[in-house]
């Protein structure tokens, strides 16, 4: 089934590896951007249709995991249940198709802290043959005086999309992304991440 790629600029970890019985549930930065926006959608059932894994990011043994996968998806059909829409197996009866991909992956940020740069002698610059440094300064025994803070992230994201199983067009698309700093990560509360990501799926039409 043909499918837009999943972007990972910048997403949310959904899952550690810590158990649930003794994470924290933890708030990561995030957001979500509904690219392709509907009013309406056809009919209220609907089928899962598998999507396959086509960067790194989602083949990453996190979101392979059968378990998180499982539950990722019964939070969705709960959300999705709650707009009236009903699960069917048979893809050719389903009004609607519904896909999703998910991916993560660890990275690093790093922040240059000022250490009094701005009050720093022209002298002190460091110079190349390319140029100074506004960054880099020299202390009194000639080496760098800058600090560099470095802070470990994991990244992940979330797509789900509404497909029209006669022609395979995109009806509706969103993508809820963020991060959270890897010492904080815990268990996330994947019912509160489906309700965010579908917040903007229209309900289900009334017969």
């Amino acid at each position: 089934m043909r499918s837009t790629g999943l972007v990972l600029a910048c997403c949310i970890a959904l899952l550690a590896a810590a158990p649930a019985t003794t994470a924290q549930t933890r708030a990561p930065a995030a957001h979500v951007t509904v690219s392709k926006p509907a009013t309406s959608l056809p009919g209220s059932t609907y089928a899962w249709v598998p999507m396959p894994s086509t960067l790194p990011a989602e083949s990453d043994p996190r979101v392979q995991d059968p378990a998180l996968r499982a539950r990722l998806q019964a939070s969705l059909d709960t959300v999705l249940q709650a707009k009236g829409y009903r699960r069917i197996d048979n893809i050719r009866e389903a009004d609607i198709a519904v896909a999703y991909r998910v991916g993560m992956r660890d990275l690093q940020e790093a922040i240059v802290r000022d250490t009094g740069l701005a009050t720093a002698p022209e002298s002190a610059v460091e110079c190349t043959g390319e140029g100074c440094s506004q960054i880099v300064t020299r202390g009194a025994n000639g080496a760098p005086t800058i600090k560099v803070d470095a802070t470990d992230l994991i990244e992940g994201g979330l797509m789900i999309e509404v497909i029209q199983p006669s022609d395979y067009r995109v009806l509706w698309r969103a993508l809820y992304r963020g991060s959270v700093r890897a010492k904080d990560a815990g268990t996330v509360d994947l019912d509160e991440v489906a309700t965010r990501t579908l917040k903007q799926l229209p309900r289900a039409k009334t017969e």
